[in-house]
C-alpha cells in the first residue's frame, strides 16, 4: 500500500486548465501535496496526477457535466510525484477558455461510502477491459452501470444527486471542524488594494456560510417530507378502497341504504382528492430538487470565495507573484458572481414552488376535512343499525388514515409557509458583497 500525502482541512487547492486539461495556474498547497514544482506542473496535462485506482466512468461523468457548462463535484483519488496518494473533494466550473477547480479535504461518511463504491466500480472496469485498451469504452459503460446501481442502493437516483449531496455535506463538515478557529486574514500590512480584496472576500464567505446553514435546514426538512410523501400519495387509494369495501358491506345489510350513501360520497370525494394528492407529491419533489441544487451552488460559491482568501494569504507572505495571483482572483471572483446569480435564480424558483405547495396542501386539507365529516357520519349510521361491525371497523380505519394525513400535511405546510423567507434581503446583500469583491479585484488587476 502506498503512503498517503497529508494536508489539513483548512487547506484548499486551486488550479486552472485550458480546454484540453493542460494546467495554467496552481497554488502552493497543490504543489506541496502533489510533490511537483510549479514549473513541472504548468503546461502539463492535469492527468499527471491521475491515480490508477480512480474509475474511468467517474471521470467520464465528471467531464460530461463540465463540458455541458455546469459546475460539477467529485471525490478524486490523486497520485503525487513520488507515488503517494491523496484524496480530495473537487468542484470544477467552466471559465473562459478552460476550467477552474478548487479542492478540499473530504471527511464525511459519504466519502467513506465513495471509497468503497469506487473500488467496486474500478474492479468492474478492469475486468471488462482486461489488457486490451480497445475494451476501454465498454469498461467505462460497465463501470457507469455499476456506479448507478451502487448509488441507487445508497439512496441516490443519479450521480448529480450524489455529487450535490456530497459537496454540500463536505463544506458543512469543514465549517463545523473549523468553527471557533480564527480564519481571518492579517491585513494590517497589506496595501489598500489587497486589503479591499481580503475584506470583501471575507464578507462574502460569511454571507454564503449563513445562506448554506439556512438552506441545510430547509433541505433536511424537505428530505424528510420526501420520505413521507409516499404515504400521502397512497392516501387517496387507501380511502377509495375502504369506501368501496364499505359500499359492498352496506349492500349486504338489510337496511344499508344510509351507510351505502355515505360510503358512495366517500368514494366520490377520494376520487376528487386524488389529482391534488398526486400534484402535492410532484410539487414536493420539485422543491426538494431545487433546494438541493441551491445548496450545492451555495457550497461551491463559498468554497471558491474561501479560495480567494487563501490566494490573498499567499500574497501576504509573498509566496505567489502578484500578476499570477491577480489572474487567480479574477477567475474566482467571476466564478463566485456567477454562482451567486445561479443561487438567486434557484431561490426564486424555490419560493414559487413552495407557494404552489402551500396552495395544494390547503386544497388537500379541505378534501380531508370533508372525508373526516363523512367518516363520522358513517360511524353514526353504523351504530344505529344491526350487524354493522365490519362497516364500523372500515370507517375507523378511514379515521386513522385521515388523522395521520393531517400530521403529514402539517409538515408540508410548515415548509411552504416558513417565516424566515427573507430571500429578497439575502439576494440584495449578496449582490452588494459580490459587487464589492469584483470592484476590489478589478482595481487590483
Amino acid at each position: 500500500m502506498t503512503a498517503e500525502r497529508r494536508f489539513t482541512i483548512d487547506e484548499l487547492f486551486v488550479s486552472t486548465t485550458d480546454r484540453k486539461g493542460h494546467i495554467r495556474l496552481s497554488n502552493r498547497v497543490f504543489e506541496r501535496v502533489s510533490g511537483y514544482e510549479r514549473d513541472e506542473l504548468i503546461g502539463r496535462a492535469h492527468n499527471v496526477i491521475r491515480h490508477p485506482d480512480m474509475p474511468r466512468s467517474v471521470f467520464d461523468l465528471f467531464w460530461q457535466v463540465l463540458e455541458a457548462g455546469d459546475p460539477v463535484a467529485a471525490y478524486v483519488k490523486n497520485r503525487a510525484k513520488d507515488g503517494a496518494h491523496y484524496w480530495v473533494m473537487a468542484v470544477a466550473i467552466p471559465v473562459p477558455d478552460g476550467y477552474l477547480s478548487v479542492r478540499m479535504k473530504p471527511t464525511t461518511p459519504l466519502f467513506d461510502a465513495a471509497v468503497e463504491i469506487y473500488a467496486d466500480v474500478r474492479a468492474v472496469e478492469l475486468e471488462v477491459e482486461g489488457d486490451d485498451v480497445r475494451g476501454r469504452k465498454a469498461s467505462i459503460a460497465a463501470g457507469a452501470a455499476r456506479l448507478a446501481e451502487r448509488l441507487e442502493q445508497a439512496g441516490f437516483d443519479s450521480y448529480p444527486a450524489f455529487m450535490r449531496a456530497a459537496l454540500t455535506a463536505e463544506v458543512a463538515a469543514r465549517d463545523a471542524a473549523l468553527a471557533g478557529h480564527e480564519r481571518g486574514l492579517d491585513l494590517g500590512a497589506a496595501d489598500a488594494g489587497l486589503r479591499a480584496v481580503g475584506e470583501a472576500a471575507l464578507g462574502t464567505v460569511d454571507l454564503l456560510r449563513e445562506l448554506g446553514e439556512r438552506l441545510a435546514g430547509h433541505g433536511e426538512l424537505s428530505e424528510a417530507l420526501k420520505h413521507k410523501s409516499g404515504f400521502v400519495e397512497e392516501l387517496s387509494e387507501a380511502i377509495r378502497l375502504f369506501s368501496l369495501n364499505a359500499i359492498l358491506a352496506a349492500d349486504r345489510l338489510r337496511d344499508g341504504r344510509a351507510l351505502g350513501a355515505v360510503a358512495g360520497l366517500l368514494r366520490t370525494r377520494s376520487d376528487a382528492a386524488a389529482p391534488e394528492i398526486i400534484r402535492l407529491g410532484t410539487e414536493l419533489e420539485q422543491a426538494v430538487a431545487l433546494l438541493s441544487e441551491t445548496s450545492f451552488r451555495a457550497a461551491a460559491g463559498k468554497l471558491q470565495t474561501e479560495m480567494m482568501t487563501a490566494v490573498v494569504e499567499d500574497l501576504l507572505d509573498a509566496s505567489t507573484a502578484r500578476t499570477e495571483a491577480a489572474s487567480h482572483l479574477q477567475l474566482l471572483a467571476d466564478a463566485v458572481s456567477e454562482a451567486f446569480e445561479a443561487i438567486c435564480a434557484s431561490i426564486a424558483a424555490v419560493d414559487t414552488v413552495l407557494d404552489r405547495l402551500a396552495g395544494v396542501s390547503k386544497s388537500v386539507e379541505r378534501h380531508l376535512s370533508v372525508i373526516r365529516a363523512l367518516e363520522v357520519n358513517g360511524r353514526i349510521e353504523a351504530a344505529r343499525a344491526a350487524d354493522t361491525e365490519q362497516v364500523r371497523v372500515l370507517f375507523e380505519e378511514i379515521a386513522k388514515q385521515v388523522e395521520t394525513a393531517d400530521t403529514q400535511l402539517h409538515d408540508f405546510t410548515a415548509l411552504a409557509t416558513r417565516e424566515d423567507r427573507d430571500d429578497g434581503g439575502v439576494r440584495r446583500e449578496g449582490r452588494r458583497r459580490i459587487a464589492a469583491v469584483q470592484t476590489a479585484v478589478g482595481a487590483m488587476a
